[in-house]
């Protein structure tokens, strides 16, 4: 667009319409210490590896370690996948996993960018993601971190080999697809048209009231009658 700065909206979105008394209902919490030292360094380095590997997934057929200067030849020649959802799912699932580790919560996941419901009898927890979305890369390259692929898909061990196995097969013939879909260990249901993660969610929990059911709705979503309904 004309007069575009890349890292402003063009245009400047508009005033809210929302009142200063909405902040009343917000939920306060005290994060203070909530985490060890410990584990929030494990957590970082954990979501460093984490988008690495995803963003990988979108962008290299080889040298998937960098372990030269990258070429033309490296990169895909379809790029499928939305990075800028990544490291947001990323963020979520290390936590999650961390609390269900830690506190051992039932829990399924209800992730609108792309995935599916995940059981915990499989993988860390339920990745439940009944809805479309291009944030598959996140969710496999925390499946491939913590074992839950190689328990199914021997080339996908956890080494050289089944990494770079992952990252060059993933939305190729021989590897995943861009969306999560049922062969991934955990998924329990891939969705179709966006708007209803948040529905489904509110639905485990009154199936389930002891479910812990955290729900992530995408932009796209976000702007659906069946979200808004």
């Amino acid at each position: 667009m004309p007069g575009e700065v890349l890292d402003r909206p063009n245009p400047p979105p508009g005033k809210s319409q929302l009142p200063d008394s909405i902040l009343e209902y917000r939920v306060n919490l005290e994060s203070a210490n909530a985490l060890t030292p410990d584990e929030l360094h494990a957590i970082s380095a954990y979501r460093r590896a984490a988008d690495y590997i995803a963003a990988a997934m979108i962008f290299l057929k080889d040298n998937v370690l960098l372990e030269r200067e990258i070429k033309h030849e490296d990169i895909k020649p379809r790029l499928l996948g939305h990075w800028g959802t990544c490291p947001g799912l990323v963020l979520a699932y290390a936590h999650l996993s961390l609390l269900i580790r830690k506190e051992n919560e039932k829990m399924i996941f209800v992730i609108g960018p792309g995935t599916s419901p995940f059981s915990r009898d499989v993988c860390r927890f339920t990745p439940l993601t009944p809805i479309p979305g291009h944030g598959a890369p996140a969710i496999l390259a925390t499946l491939w971190m913590e074992g839950s692929l190689a328990k199914f898909f021997p080339q996908y061990s956890l080494d050289k080999a089944g990494l770079k196995n992952l990252i060059a097969g993933f939305s190729t013939p021989s590897g995943f697809p861009s969306h999560i879909n049922a062969e991934v260990p955990g998924s329990i249901h891939e969705g179709g048209e966006l708007g209803y993660a948040l529905a489904v969610a509110f639905g485990a929990v009154m199936d389930k009231p002891e479910l812990i059911v955290p729900v992530i709705i995408g932009d796209g979503e976000a702007e659906t009658g069946p979200t808004a309904a």
